[in-house]
């Protein structure tokens, strides 16, 4: 009964959307008539999970006009009548839907994006989200005799398990209430008993920079949260300039119009925001999804709102970036890197796509850029981020007075089981950025080796061409039509020239009689001694007589 009892209560473990997806063509497949592509797909940096998917250009075609309306260029090669089968064609095919898809995945809005993510794994996101969150919702409902459903919501929010739902109070139908369901994430780690009370604990928390909640609860696959509908929307939609109800990857995407806050707003929204993370720290309240969208303005007063994504254990929507550095490993630190990319984009309107910028605009006020160099530099991001109660004594942030009139409370043994989870969140970062760093360590050992490869067989190709030339080219060494090898040869016979061709060698005149001198022509001088001898020297001349010489180099 034990064991059964323990299967029972192991952890279930949720798929983090959150994980970048890479793919890779490696082939491609003619089936029945049609080419397939063969496609290498890998979630996150490490090698653990690969697996392979088929499509074909129809494929494609499908998904390019899924995103259309995100309204940007995307670079989807031609479609073409004839020579489809061509091999050329199909290469060139190839390397363009390769761009195209690195295109998309560089995108972090269209790549995490439904139909993106079912593209490139269908086992994981071919159901229906949206009926399955329908009929969480339609249950959780049906127990509640204030609230009444009204309408379905498009996917205003980034998040493929997140739903909304128009909802109104019986008692008020006046009011424009939200309700959002989520499916649970990777990082809870509350039993149910535990996870009851810190939501009906978040639901009684007060803070002028946090968004109260209508209704807060969870249920047996997901949590769920009314509350009252902004028509401002939120801090995002405001740089943006666009209307809170439209599809996320409609209104973010490529908006038309992105504007900067003035210096005065922004030094102000960013006070109240490090209040607000201050507070949910000294609570022990985990955080970590801090961003534009989740930062309402009400009156010119912050209210950071989902603050219940942390104990569901959502994961955060700047993970992939701060995963890089292991500096970033706790969840104070992962608040206070999302602020700097919430400030960086209030600053210039535009969101930084890099997980570091060391190079800012020169646009940037000065008061501001010691505090993004301080978060978002290299150096910052292998050194230490700075805490939040460093960033409040900085004195662009310290002319608001403190905040009174705070109230959060919870039972001691929930406050332990919360602090708990908070250490199980902080060590599956560092887990996972360790495997990060094995993986990045074995890529760059893979480029040497392949580099060192590329070398040798340089140096061979080199060997083989210097030798090549040397024996074709032989005239050219010794000056004299002979190769080395028959040149330093005394006996040879014959030489090879560099047109095929055999001739003899050419042999060195003799030398003249040892002791005998010749400087001039020999003539008739009659009867002088001298000459006399010399005539019988040459008349008596034996060549037999004469020493092998060796023929000259």
């Amino acid at each position: 009964m034990a064991v059964f009892e323990k299967e029972y209560k192991k952890r279930k473990a949720y798929l983090d959307d959150t994980q970048p997806l890479y793919c890779t063509f490696l082939n491609v497949q003619n089936v029945h008539g049609h080419i397939e592509y063969i496609i290498r797909v890998q979630r996150g940096a490490t090698s653990d999970n690969v697996w392979h998917v088929y499509k074909r250009y129809n494929d494609f075609v499908s998904l390019h006009h899924a995103l259309q309306p995100s309204s940007l260029s995307l670079p989807l090669p031609p479609k073409k009548l004839l020579g489809n089968f061509d091999k050329d064609f199909i290469a060139e095919r190839q390397a363009g839907l390769q761009r195209y898809t690195n295109y998309i995945l560089m995108n972090p809005i269209l790549a995490s994006s439904l139909p993106v993510k079912r593209f490139l794994d269908p086992d994981n996101y071919s159901s229906s989200f949206h009926e399955t969150a329908l009929q969480h919702v339609s249950m959780v409902l049906r127990g509640e005799v204030d609230y009444e459903m009204v309408k379905a919501l498009p996917d205003i929010g980034w998040r493929l398990r997140k739903h909304y739902f128009q909802v109104k109070k019986r008692s008020n139908p006046k009011e424009e209430l939200i309700l959002s369901w989520v499916e649970y994430g990777p990082d809870k780690y509350l039993n149910d008993k535990e996870l009851h009370t810190v939501l009906k604990g978040l639901s009684t928390l007060q803070h002028p920079n946090i968004g109260g909640v209508e209704m807060l609860a969870c249920h047996n696959a997901g949590g769920y949260v009314v509350r009252r509908f902004t028509p401002d929307g939120s801090l995002r939609d405001a740089v943006c300039h666009c209307k809170p109800k439209l599809s996320f990857l409609k209104k973010y995407s490529n908006p038309r119009l992105r504007s900067a806050l003035p210096l005065a707003r922004v030094v102000s929204v960013a006070t109240q925001i490090l209040h607000g993370l201050t507070f949910l720290h000294e609570k022990g309240i985990p955080y970590g999804h801090l961003h534009l969208g989740n930062v309402m303005m009400q009156n010119d007063v912050v209210k950071l709102v989902e603050i219940e994504n942390g104990v569901l254990g959502l994961p955060s929507f700047y993970r992939p970036f701060f995963m890089q550095h292991r500096k970033i490993s706790t969840l104070e630190a992962v608040d206070v890197y999302c602020f700097g990319h919430v400030l960086y984009e209030m600053t210039f309107g535009n969101p930084l796509h890099e997980s570091v910028c060391d190079n800012l605009p020169p646009s940037c006020p000065p008061i501001i850029r010691p505090v993004l160099e301080s978060i978002l530099s290299s150096c910052a991001c292998k050194t230490g981020m700075p805490t939040l109660q460093t960033l409040l004594s900085q004195p662009v942030f310290s002319g608001q007075q403190p905040i009174d009139h705070c109230y959060f409370k919870l039972p001691s043994h929930t406050r332990d089981a919360l602090k708990d989870a908070c250490q199980l969140t902080d060590a599956r970062i560092k887990d996972e950025q360790k495997k990060i760093r094995h993986q990045k360590r074995l890529v760059k050992m893979q480029e040497v080796l392949n580099t060192e490869e590329e070398t040798v067989k340089d140096r061979k190709k080199h060997k083989v061409k210097r030798d090549d030339k040397s024996h074709d080219g032989g005239a050219l060494v010794n000056g004299n039509g002979l190769s080395p090898e028959r040149s330093d040869s005394p006996n040879s016979t014959s030489t090879a020239t560099s047109a095929g061709t055999i001739t003899p060698p050419s042999c060195p005149p003799p030398p003249p009689p040892l002791g005998l001198q010749v400087t001039g022509q020999v003539e008739d001088g009659g009867g002088d001694p001298s000459r006399t001898a010399l005539l019988g020297s040459i008349c008596n001349f034996n060549k037999a007589s004469l020493r092998r010489t060796k023929p000259l180099a």
